[in-house]
């Protein structure tokens, strides 16, 4: 339901500076530099950094827009060792609830316990979090002190990936999911990502709360406060943040279609600059996915 591309940058170098060809001529020995040993790294650091190693990687292999789960898998059992050490760590909760987000939308089909089990792990794990954040931030619902926020380094993103960690596991317990809140926790979990850094995660909140509005269903008592035009403003927003987010592109040709029927040519412009996007070294997965999805919703136009 809430499809957010993740927020990684990857450094993809060339080739490196040319040199004169031979031997480069070793330093005078009085201006050499001492030798130092290298400070140790913790258990922890050691544990996010294959982690982190792992997840960079987690497009290699893949077919298509369907990435091969064997580096994303060694990054959640990095990061669930790297927890394990540091039951606080708001860095390696965040890393897990990406990964966690990663294996279920862009490895192709799971076992359907297997999967509904990783969304359990996630929606528990947000919570978990999400408390230990607050008690940092002083949130209360959506309210929450921009500079308290900024002040803890990820918050802004952990609040995004609890939300979308909220959204996966409501798709799968729709009516569980209705009486628990998981709409008013989502929508006050992507307002304080708002007020914290609307740039998190390629402007990830504008997605979580477009999709939001455009997607829950408007229940008495419940979720009479859902609006269509404000999900479809929500994604405008995003896609003049973040350009290049091919989510929030397909996403926002999406909800014209449903919503706003009269800018179907629009939308048919926006499916066809998805589908047709260069996918970003990056984001090689998550960029194909969504084209994928765009040249099926094209084709379904016709």
């Amino acid at each position: 339901m809430l499809s957010v591309l993740l927020s990684v940058s990857l450094a993809v170098a060339s080739e490196g500076p040319q040199r004169p060809a031979g031997p480069a001529p070793a330093p005078p020995a009085e201006t050499a530099a001492p030798v130092t040993a290298s400070a140790p790294v913790s258990p922890l650091v050691a544990a996010l950094q294959r982690g982190d190693e792992h997840y960079a990687r987690r497009g290699e292999g893949g077919r298509g827009a369907v990435a091969d789960p064997s580096h994303i898998e060694a990054a959640i059992g990095e990061y669930r060792r790297a927890l394990a050490l540091d039951w606080s760590s708001l860095e390696a909760r965040l890393r897990l609830l990406r990964a966690f987000f990663f294996r279920t939308g862009f490895c192709g089909p799971m076992d359907g316990r297997a999967e509904v089990a990783l969304y359990d792990e996630a929606k528990r794990l947000a919570e978990e979090t999400v408390a230990l954040l607050d008690t940092e931030t002083g949130r209360h619902k959506a309210r929450v002190d921009g500079d308290a926020g900024r002040a803890v380094l990820p918050a802004a993103e952990v609040y995004l990936w609890a939300a979308v960690s909220w959204g996966q596991w409501a798709v799968y317990h729709r009516v569980s999911a209705a009486w628990q809140g998981a709409p008013k926790r989502i929508r006050d979990l992507g307002q304080a990502v708002l007020t914290i850094d609307p740039g998190a995660a390629q402007a990830g909140a504008y997605i979580i709360l477009g999709r939001l509005h455009c997607e829950a269903p408007r229940i008495p008592m419940m979720t009479l406060w859902v609006s269509r035009q404000k999900g479809v403003a929500y994604l405008r927003q995003g896609l003049a943040r973040a350009p290049d987010n091919q989510a929030i592109v397909f996403f926002l040709a999406d909800a014209l279609l449903s919503w706003e029927p009269e800018r179907r040519d629009e939308a048919r412009a926006l499916l066809q600059r998805c589908a047709n996007a260069q996918p970003r070294p990056a984001f090689v997965i998550e960029d194909q996915h969504y084209a994928q999805q765009a040249r099926e919703r094209l084709a379904a136009l016709r």
